[in-house]
């Protein structure tokens, strides 16, 4: 990490801890949603009703997260707004991952299913509990511009590393070509490291800016301060429509175990889709010192659909060929990661410049419930689409190889096309403008003042 700069707030070991945070949650997260659906066809579960267990409990994600972004923005614990939320949900979240993975071989399979969404709920809610406090804690830690975008791409580091631990180590756990552990004892083993990781920046972290946070809100408030806040919602549905057909993370064990025939192989596979997203992480912040984040997301979006397109062409009967393509393709994507989580914060910033409200509890939850709303949609939609395709794990065929294979490439791309035009017409914050609006929220320019910059850049 690096030394305090002048007009820094937060310390080392607070970016540190931070910055750590995401390796353990990206670890959690990464085995529910890249392994569920393997981990339900192992279990004998068919794809379709795998699919189907795997969207009910979103119907209570709806009003969880929602909910729980209004208890965030309103409950004051004594340690502060965040910091608690982040303690329990290290612990808890930790312990749901293992009894999610814990089903009896013995139950029926409806029982099977009724264990899977009782543990998926568990989960989902233990990680709603940590994704907005966490986030929301980047906003209190600091008001520097440059220091969040420095430690929020740190955090990108941080949570490609946790997902590349579990994309090559848990393959190597359960499986009978690796250690043969099983999926309970491998849940075990990421549950504590994920747990280790989490927990430092509960204890450490101080928070030290709150906007509002001494004005009596009410429910009412909040809820007009979040829908007046356009590019919020822009940026969260551009989010949305790329992750709901990003079938990468969800298909490499299939594509490895049910086409390749080695489970082990989706390992380098995904070894090879976060190795972009490191290296991205690191140069973001250069990036955006040069560069309009529109502009760089817009960018990488393009690398992306132009890559999946050529990747499906050239095929996977050339391995080495296949994984170069596969990085290069992921470029996009590693981009794309890094610097979506980054307009959240902007957005929070227009939101206390225009309503005087900040909302960080609301905003990030409506981020965190996307993203768990995308994490269960990208397992059900491709199971239904391999299955529609032909794919049946029980019985593989050259057509369910390639209904696989297309899922992997061009449907996988879909959703960003349809991004990349709504991102452009309808976000309308700029860097610039968020650096005058966070000068004005702080009370170091005058509103009249920074209307004109604002004004000034828009006729440029």
């Amino acid at each position: 990490m690096k030394k305090r700069k002048e007009g820094w707030c937060a310390t080392g070991p607070e970016r540190f801890t931070y910055v750590l945070f995401f390796a353990g949650q990206l670890i959690s997260n990464a085995l529910v949603g890249s392994f569920i659906l393997t981990y339900l066809l192992n279990l004998g579960i068919s794809e379709v009703i795998a699919g189907s267990i795997l969207l009910l409990p979103k119907i209570w994600d709806a009003v969880n997260d929602t909910l729980f972004g209004f208890v965030v923005d309103k409950v004051k614990f004594k340690r502060g707004r965040f910091v608690p939320w982040i303690r329990i949900s290290s612990i808890l979240m930790p312990l749901a991952v293992i009894f999610l993975f814990s089903v009896p071989s013995g139950l029926s399979v409806t029982m099977k299913c009724v264990w899977v969404i009782l543990g998926y709920v568990l989960w989902d809610t233990c990680y709603t509990m940590s994704d907005a406090p966490i986030y929301a804690l980047s906003t209190s830690m600091t008001n520097n511009m440059d220091e969040r975008t420095s430690i929020l791409s740190y955090r990108g580091i941080s949570g490609a590393l946790g997902g590349l631990v579990t994309a090559i180590v848990v393959p190597l756990l359960y499986g009978s070509n690796g250690a043969n552990l099983g999926w309970m004892k491998t849940a075990v083993v990421m549950g504590v490291i994920a747990a280790i990781c989490m927990l430092p920046v509960s204890f450490i972290a101080k928070e030290r800016f709150h906007g509002e946070i001494e004005e009596e809100v009410g429910f009412r408030e909040l809820f007009y301060g979040l829908v007046k806040n356009k590019n919020l919602f822009v940026i969260i549905i551009v989010r949305f429509l790329f992750l709901l057909t990003f079938t990468l993370e969800v298909l490499s064990p299939i594509f490895a175990m049910y086409v390749l025939g080695n489970e082990t192989m989706g390992a380098l596979i995904t070894m090879m889709i976060s190795l972009p997203m490191l290296i991205l992480a690191i140069v973001t912040p250069i990036l955006c010192r040069r560069f309009d984040k529109v502009h760089l997301l817009v960018f990488f979006m393009a690398i992306f659909v132009v890559g999946s397109v050529i990747q499906y062409f050239v095929g996977y009967g050339n391995m080495t060929a296949f994984l170069v393509m596969n990085a290069l393709r992921c470029i996009g994507y590693g981009g794309f990661t890094g610097l979506s989580f980054m307009f959240v914060p902007d957005c929070i910033e227009y939101g206390q410049y225009a309503t005087g409200h900040r909302n960080e509890g609301v905003a990030f939850s409506l981020q965190t419930f996307v993203g768990k709303l995308n994490s269960a949609l990208i397992s059900t939609v491709s199971a239904y689409m391999i299955a529609a395709l032909g794919f049946d794990a029980t019985n593989v065929t050259e057509q369910g190889k390639a209904g696989v294979w297309f899922c992997f490439t061009i449907f996988a791309a879909l959703g960003c096309v349809a991004a990349i035009p709504l991102l452009l017409k309808a976000y309308t914050l700029r860097d610039k403008d968020v650096a005058c609006m966070i000068a004005c929220n702080n009370g170091e320019m005058t509103r009249e003042e920074c209307e004109q910059r604002i004004n000034e850049r828009k006729r440029k």
